[in-house]
């Protein structure tokens, strides 16, 4: 028997702790969204323009947000992804192309809802097209039934033989419809659930079934449904028909407890295959990860399936079991495919004993992962506007704490799916883990429209991309204050009342203060690097360039005499200097001044001195504390490289080299110190006055509550060594770095994307499980093509040990579910640097 074990994502609404504060979600139920794609050609077209407003009423009679279309080319994974039933209106399986049929397999291995009306059940070889290979995943999902052709076109009756399913609820026990009457070869085969059959006594068949299915679920593939009649325009009018087509997208859309008994089903299967739920690149490195209860013999032999077709495509042999310390008794055994790199859909299979496990389907195909989630991430990032009336009304004039000033501040990002609230940064009273926000986020946007024009153009967003660019920094403009500095914080609260929002400084459980003028590494650095370097861009926007310039010079003027003023312990540290060399080298490319070059080879000096011998980072000038952090772990060899960028002096380029090289063999030597199938970059840190190393932050540290998933810590740290590797390492590889290094950073986004221990794919919409739907004020909440906080070392664990991932936590499930927008930019980055050679 075969078996895929596998969870899925439901709408949840709860109360939720964002960033250390109690607060509320909206409550407003979440719209079923539906999907109709009517079919075009001349014997289907006259039912399909009838049932448009038939599904309009259904709509508007059942609460549902319903897209009704005809052009298949909307059938792609980004469209799709915001609904929740798929509804296949007379569109026969072989009039999709490839790229469309996956598309539907992923939509439905999400665990959402699929009709299929009519001509949509047209199965069989005889409708075979030269050059395309028949689609038998969609003659399984039928239930194995192949179409013979149909009577003609009559009368006949229709009887309901389960009255007790949702979709046949509020039905007559019988009905008369005019239709074709489908025949098929076999009945559908078990598990499939029959919920009404056509009385062939009432009508003339041409092949007669005897028992004659026309309604059918099939459990194999969830929330599938499959409706033969509705051919005849005349069975929009039918009061039976209507009910029988809205019932069953209002079941098809329910996924009601769904989410308990996947996780159930995952965590008690003896064995899962983890995969890149997303996919793979053709030339890049190719890994799974087999998760079990005990271990497995090396050697045993895997096998790469078609995913359309079923037909076995490659063969292998699984690698060696490992146990992983501190995280469970659990065994990870790799598997290894990158010798194949033939573009298409396919899953693995491995029998073990009498058991057959099934990975879920994944893709594989050039430049992949780039070119289907880029444009997702610019789409995620329009949605994470602070546009909505709320925000706009409020942020039009914010006071500033503790003074009636106001400013304007409209503009600029929503923090994150539980935060409407708008950083430079937070987390200042920390000192040491301060993340770059909004400003970090606009920089990433500007690194990927300089460094993949091509790829930007070939996907068709790069004007969307530079627009967005262009709203970040003017938001950068607009929060900089006549003084000199950039506001840091604007807060909401977490009350609805947008009158509410304050520009604060932030202290811990969301107290807040005056003290909101930003330092160097409190967003003030990476601020004045972005507006420096979009001040070289030719494309126009609401400021001209020589605007974005001179408020880049004016506020990093500002915070050389004031930076140190600012920041919570008035000392400078490792974060003010990579957030100062950003910015000094940025104006530097920007002007060619010399002051800034003086001042960047400074920060750079300064950063290579701050280098352990065993090549990770000191944070203080007493080099007592490493430098590790949640989010930025990898920004500051990203201004090295970025300097080096600006610097042509040899003996300068030569020691900063060399202090990439350094910190790369580090990063890889401490990641393979212990078993770590996955490749988890691994990391030094400070615990309880003990240097420590170990997989996830502690829990324990200076911000005294703040700790998450590091999924933006793992998108910086790929970015960095592949930059840093081809600088350091090149190599005639795909990504020209070492083999290693291409292995390792491979294993970085594939973890996001599904290949963990969890086998979630962090980015919402994509892969075949998400976390939950996370709910926020102003019609806010998860976005598709957003990256959740991630998987953390156990909640129990203040050393950070261990391994954990929640989806229920009474309200603290923000630390593994919640969407924020670094984690998103840090990704972008990474892939942004695969393309960029």
């Amino acid at each position: 028997m075969k078996s895929r074990q596998f969870f899925i994502s439901v709408l949840w609404v709860w109360i939720v702790v964002s960033h250390g504060t109690l607060h509320a979600q909206d409550h407003d139920t979440k719209k079923t969204k539906v999907f109709v794609i009517g079919a075009v050609d001349q014997y289907h077209s006259p039912m399909a323009d009838k049932s448009e407003s038939m599904f309009a009423q259904l709509a508007n009679k059942n609460n549902f947000e319903l897209h009704f279309t005809r052009d298949t080319s909307e059938i792609n994974p980004l469209n799709l992804a915001q609904y929740d039933v798929f509804l296949q209106l007379h569109v026969a399986p072989f009039d999709l192309s490839a790229a469309q049929q996956y598309t539907i397999q992923q939509f439905m291995e999400k665990g959402k809802g699929w009709i299929g009306i009519h001509a949509a059940g047209l199965t069989g070889t005889q409708f075979d097209q030269k050059g395309k290979e028949y689609w038998k995943w969609y003659e399984n999902l039928l239930g194995g039934v192949i179409y013979s052709p149909h009577p003609p076109l009559q009368d006949g009756l229709v009887r309901i033989v389960n009255s007790e399913h949702p979709i046949t609820k509020g039905l007559s026990a019988s009905f008369t419809l005019r239709d074709e009457w489908y025949e098929f070869d076999r009945l559908p085969s078990p598990p499939v659930n029959i919920l009404a059959i056509a009385d062939e006594s009432t009508y003339e068949p041409r092949k007669p079934m005897g028992y004659h299915p026309v309604v059918w679920t099939n459990p194999s593939y969830d929330k599938a449904v499959y409706i033969s009649i509705g051919h005849h325009t005349s069975s929009c009018d039918n009061p039976n028909y209507r009910t029988l087509v809205g019932n069953a997208i209002n079941w098809a859309a329910d996924q009601y407890g769904k989410e308990e008994r996947q996780m159930d089903s995952f965590l008690e299967s003896q064995a899962t295959i983890l995969v890149n739920q997303v996919g793979y690149d053709s030339n890049l490195p190719k890994e799974a990860v087999l998760k079990s209860k005990k271990t497995i013999t090396s050697g045993t032999a895997f096998a790469l399936i078609d995913a359309r077709t079923g037909e076995k495509v490659f063969t292998g042999s699984i690698g060696k079991s490992e146990q992983v310390m501190d995280w469970s008794d659990d065994w990870y055994t790799t598997i290894n495919f990158s010798q194949f790199n033939t573009p298409g859909f396919y899953n693995i299979e491995i029998t073990l004993e009498d058991h057959t496990l099934q990975s879920f389907d994944f893709e594989i195909n050039s430049q992949l992962i780039s070119k289907s989630l880029i444009p997702a991430i610019t789409k995620f990032f329009y949605g994470q506007r602070a546009d909505s009336e709320e925000e706009l009304m409020g942020d039009a004039n914010v006071k500033l704490f503790g003074s009636e000033n106001t400013v304007d501040l409209r503009g600029g990002w929503c923090d994150a799916s539980g935060d409407v609230s708008k950083y430079f940064s937070h987390l200042a009273y920390t000192n040491y883990m301060n993340p770059q926000q909004t400003p970090l986020v606009d920089w990433s946007m500007m690194e990927t429209v300089e460094a993949i024009p091509n790829l930007l153009e070939a996907t068709g967003i790069k004007d969307s991309l530079i627009q967005e660019t262009f709203y970040g920094a003017d938001y950068i403009m607009k929060s900089l204050s006549p003084e000199g500095y950039f506001y840091m914080t604007l807060f909401s609260y977490f009350k609805k009342d947008p009158k509410e929002r304050r520009v604060v400084g932030l202290l811990a459980d969301s107290k807040t203060t005056s003290d909101y003028q930003s330092g160097f590494r409190e967003g003030g650095g990476m601020g004045v690097a972005a507006l420096a370097r979009i001040s070289t861009w030719k494309w126009k926007s609401k400021y001209r360039p020589s605007e974005y310039l001179k408020a880049a010079e004016k506020a990093y003027a500002h915070l050389l005499e004031n930076s140190t003023k600012y920041i919570d312990d008035h000392t400078e540290n490792i974060l003010d200097d990579y957030s100062a060399l950003m910015a000094s080298t940025e104006l530097w490319l920007a002007t060619g001044k010399s002051k800034y070059q003086k001042d960047a080879r400074a920060r750079a000096e300064k950063l290579v001195q701050r280098q352990s011998e065993e090549g990770f980072f000191w944070s203080d000038d007493a080099k007592t504390r490493p430098f590790w952090h949640a989010s930025d772990a990898g920004l500051p060899l990203i201004a090295l490289i970025r300097y080096l960028d600006a610097e042509k002096d040899s003996e300068l380029r030569s020691q900063t080299l060399s202090t990439l090289k350094k910190f790369i063999d580090y990063q890889l030597q401490i990641s393979a110190e212990t078993a770590n199938p996955f490749q988890y970059p691994r990391q030094t840190f400070k615990y309880e006055g003990t240097i420590m190393k170990g997989f996830f932050i502690p829990h324990e540290n200076e911000s005294g509550w703040w700790w998450q998933g590091e999924n933006a810590r793992i998108g910086s740290l790929a970015t960095a060594l592949l930059k840093g590797g081809r600088l350091v390492y090149p190599a005639t590889t795909h990504l020209g770095v070492s083999a290693e290094l291409e292995q390792s950073i491979s294993a970085y986004l594939n973890w996001i994307l599904g290949t963990n221990p969890y086998q979630v794919c962090m980015m919402y919409g994509y892969g075949q499980v998400n976390v939950p739907y996370m709910a926020s004020m102003y019609g806010h909440g998860s976005g598709i093509g957003g990256i959740s906080n991630g998987i953390t070392g156990f909640k129990e664990k203040p050393d950070g040990s261990g391994i954990d991932f929640r989806y229920e936590d009474s309200g603290n499930e923000w630390r593994w579910s919640e969407q924020w927008i670094p984690h998103t930019a840090w990704f972008l980055q990474a892939l942004t640097a695969l393309e960029s050679k």
